[in-house]
C-alpha cells in the first residue's frame, strides 16, 4: 500500500508563494487629507474612462478600501449587485482553505471484494473517488504498478467505478464539448478534459487526442489560419456506451492554440477515469477478465492502494491561475460532502459558503446570490462592497491571510511603458458573450507596504461586442493605479 504525494507535471503549478504583510496597520498609514485627494483623483480618472464609447451601455460598480480597518477610499455604485463571472471563485477558495487547511489532501482508493491466489484477483476491483480535483493519468499508472508489485497479474472480475461521494450531473451546456463545461464528479481525472494535438505539416491539418484512450474518438474538418483573431471552432460530442464521439469543425487560429481553446470536456467522468485506469493496468501487464461498470464499493472491501492529492493550497492555486471551473465546482461539492453529508452537491456546498459569509464575514444572507461556484451562471450576483468586505476578512484572518494571498494571480503593473512599484494580487472573471468583466483583489504599494482591497464589476446592459479578459476592467484598473502613481 503506497501513499503518493504528487507534483503535477504541468506548467499551471508555476506560481509564486509570496509573503504579504496583511497584518501591517494600514489605517494609520492613510492620512485623511491623502484619502480625500486620492478619491478625487480616482473619481476624475474613472469619469474619463466611463464616458468613453466602450462604456456607453455598461453598468460599472467599484469599491476601493484599505485592508486594515476597511476605510473606503473610493466607491461607485458599490451596493449594486452585478454578475460576478469567475471572480466568485475567491469564495470557495477561501472557505475551503479556512475550513480544511492549506495542507489538506484528497484521497482516491483502490479496493477489492476478492482475494488473490497465484497471481489472480478473484473478484472486482473498485476505483473509489473522494473528490480529488487534481487526479492525473500518471497516478493511475503508478497505482497499477503498485498492484502489479503485490503479485496481481489478473483481475478476474470487473473494474467498478464508485462516484457516490458526490451527486452526478450532466454537462449543463451539452452538446458543447469545451473543457469549461466538463461536469464535476467524485472521480475526476485530468480535470475531466482531453487535449487536442494538431500537426500542420501536411496538405491538411491532422488532429489527435491526448491522452489517447478508447474512451474518446474524434472526427474533424478544420482549416488553420495564422492569425491572432479567435477562430473558435465548433466542438460538440455525442454519448455512446464506450465514451464520447467528438466533432471539431471550423477555423483554428494562433489565438485558439495560444489559449488552449482545443480542450474537450468529457461527459461521464467516472467512466473516463475507469477507462484510463483499465488501460494503465493493461500497460502494466495486468489482464482484466471483466469489463467496466458503475457501482458502490462494499464497506468491508480490502484496500489495495491509496492515492493522495497534492495540498489544497496548490490545487486552489491551479484553479485561480487557469480559472478552472471544474476545480471550483469540485471544491464546492467537497465542502458540501464534508461539512454537510455525502453525496456532496452544488447546493450543499453553496450552503456552507453562505453560512461562512454570514457568520464570519458579516455579509447578509439575502445579499449572497450564489448559484454555482465557478462563475458560469449569470445568476451569480454580488456587490463590489461585499466583495471588498470579504477580501478584507480574508486578508486579516491570521490563519488564512498569507495562503490566500499566495493563490491569487500576481503581476507588476505597467504604466507609461515602465514598471511601477505597484503589484496586483487578483482574480478576474469574464463571460465574453454576455459582456461581463470583473476583477477583485489587492493593490500592494511596495515602497510603503500599504495594501488596498478592490472590486471592479462591469456588466453590459445588452448584447454587444465580445468582452475578453480585461476589456472593461483594465481601463478602470489603470485609472485607479494611475491615481496612486500620480501619472
Amino acid at each position: 500500500m503506497v501513499m503518493k504525494n504528487r507534483t503535477l507535471p504541468i506548467i499551471l503549478l508555476i506560481f509564486i508563494h509570496i509573503s504579504i504583510p496583511f497584518q501591517h496597520s494600514l489605517a494609520a498609514a492613510i492620512e485623511p487629507e491623502y484619502a480625500v485627494m486620492l478619491q478625487r483623483k480616482i473619481d476624475e480618472r474613472i469619469d474619463g474612462v466611463v464616458r468613453k464609447r466602450a462604456f456607453r451601455d455598461v453598468r460599472v460598480a467599484i469599491t476601493l478600501s484599505t485592508v486594515d480597518g476597511g476605510r473606503v477610499i473610493y466607491q461607485r455604485n458599490a451596493e449594486r449587485p452585478l454578475i460576478t463571472a469567475s471572480a466568485i471563485k475567491v469564495f470557495p477558495a477561501a472557505v475551503a482553505l479556512a475550513k480544511l487547511g492549506p495542507e489538506y489532501q484528497f484521497e482516491t482508493f483502490i479496493v477489492t471484494d476478492g482475494n488473490s491466489e497465484e497471481g489472480t484477483l478473484a473478484g472486482n476491483l473498485y476505483l473509489v473517488g473522494r473528490g480529488d480535483p487534481a487526479l492525473m493519468p500518471e497516478d493511475f499508472q503508478s497505482a497499477a504498478s503498485e498492484i502489479k508489485k503485490q503479485g496481481i497479474d489478473r483481475i478476474g472480475g470487473d473494474i467498478v467505478y464508485d462516484v457516490s461521494f458526490f451527486d452526478e450531473e450532466k454537462n449543463r451546456y451539452a452538446p458543447h464539448a469545451r473543457n469549461f463545461y466538463a461536469p464535476p464528479c467524485a472521480l475526476s481525472v485530468n480535470f475531466n478534459t482531453i487535449d487536442v494535438g494538431i500537426d500542420e505539416r501536411g496538405p491538411s491539418p491532422r488532429l489527435w487526442l491526448i491522452p489517447e484512450t478508447s474512451y474518446a474518438r474524434l472526427r474533424y474538418d478544420v482549416r488553420v489560419e495564422k492569425t491572432g483573431r479567435p477562430g473558435r471552432p465548433v466542438m460538440t460530442y455525442r454519448e455512446f456506451s464506450w465514451g464520447d464521439q467528438y466533432s471539431i469543425r471550423g477555423t483554428v487560429t494562433n489565438w485558439d492554440k495560444r489559449y488552449r481553446y482545443l480542450r474537450l470536456g468529457v461527459s461521464r467522468p467516472g467512466l473516463y477515469a475507469a477507462t484510463l485506469f483499465q488501460e494503465a493496468c493493461k500497460s502494466s501487464g495486468i489482464t482484466i477478465g471483466g469489463g467496466i461498470r458503475k457501482g458502490t464499493a462494499p464497506p468491508d472491501a480490502r484496500r489495495l492502494d491509496r492515492i493522495s492529492s497534492i495540498p489544497l493550497k496548490d490545487i486552489i492555486g491551479i484553479m485561480n491561475q487557469e480559472s478552472n471551473n471544474l476545480i471550483a465546482e469540485m471544491v464546492n461539492k467537497n465542502l458540501g460532502a464534508i461539512f454537510g453529508s455525502p453525496p456532496g452537491t452544488r447546493a450543499k456546498g453553496i450552503a456552507v459558503i453562505k453560512r461562512f459569509c454570514v457568520e464570519k464575514i458579516g455579509i447578509p444572507a439575502e445579499a449572497l446570490s450564489i448559484h454555482d461556484a465557478c462563475g458560469l451562471s449569470a445568476k451569480n450576483r454580488l456587490s463590489a462592497s461585499h466583495f471588498v468586505k470579504a477580501l478584507n476578512y480574508f486578508s486579516t484572518d491570521p490563519a488564512l491571510a498569507s495562503t490566500f494571498a499566495s493563490i491569487l494571480n500576481r503581476r507588476t503593473c505597467q504604466l507609461s511603458n515602465r514598471a511601477t512599484s505597484i503589484h496586483l494580487l487578483s482574480k478576474s472573471g469574464t463571460l465574453s458573450v454576455s459582456g461581463v468583466n470583473t476583477e477583485v483583489g489587492y493593490i500592494v504599494l511596495d515602497n510603503t507596504g500599504v495594501i488596498f482591497s478592490f472590486a471592479i464589476l462591469a456588466n453590459r446592459k445588452q448584447r454587444g461586442p465580445m468582452t475578453y479578459s480585461g476589456t472593461l476592467t483594465n481601463p478602470i484598473l489603470k485609472a485607479i493605479i494611475g491615481a496612486f502613481e500620480g501619472d
